[in-house]
């Protein structure tokens, strides 16, 4: 299947159950005349998202290149790369500013090779408020581009006040408080088990 048919195929199904991320049985392999080379650049605040990109690696069982964006020349590694899975953390002020600029001053070449995307964030996603605020999440990460990737997923993440700035524990002391309704406490919601599963499954759309 030619990567066209794979994105014509894979956007009719939906994949926003953010409970299984069981992809496997509705995603087809792409087959192309050559082997790719894959890079996984994630965008991490606290180390939340970072563990979460080396969970999902894991997961794939390849030779991917895993990459912190603020640690990379973006010219380089459009040229050097085949195909990119982009992770973020999410915050008040959406995704990882670095990994936007990316997305911003190349987003034709990512669209061109883009396979998959993830998030991590404190959004469950188990009620309508919370699946609605992941949908936001995903629309403003991947804004920028014209083609979006059809194979999303989102994992839960780690909020440890003290690790916090003065600025992001302002933020999220009043987005708790006042949107949430929720009391501003550490929390851990951390998914190892489906990050390392999200890898699997990628298995199939991974040319390598």
């Amino acid at each position: 299947m030619r990567r066209r048919e794979f994105l014509v195929h894979a956007g009719k199904v939906s994949l926003v159950s953010a409970a299984a991320f069981n992809f496997g049985c509705s995603i087809s392999p792409i087959v192309d005349e050559r082997p790719g080379k894959t890079a996984l650049i994630y965008g991490s605040r606290y180390g939340s998202t970072k563990e979460t990109a080396y969970w999902v690696a894991e997961g794939i069982e390849r030779d991917i290149d895993v990459l912190d964006v603020e640690a990379i020349d973006f010219e380089v590694i459009i040229k050097k790369y085949d195909q990119f899975i982009l992770g973020s953390g999410i915050w008040i002020d959406g995704a990882h500013v670095r990994l936007m600029e990316l997305l911003k001053a190349y987003p034709t070449e990512i669209e061109s090779k883009i396979i998959a995307s993830f998030i991590v964030c404190g959004t469950p996603g188990d009620d309508e408020a919370g699946k609605l605020r992941l949908k936001g999440y995903f629309k403003k990460f991947h804004a920028p581009l014209a083609v979006k990737p059809v194979v999303n997923a989102n994992f839960g993440g780690r909020m440890v006040i003290d690790r916090l700035n003065d600025k992001d524990r302002l933020l999220l002391d009043n987005f708790y408080r006042n949107v949430l309704k929720r009391p501003f406490i550490n929390w851990d919601r951390m998914e190892p088990k489906q990050a390392k599963a999200f890898g699997v499954e990628l298995n199939i759309v991974v040319k390598g």
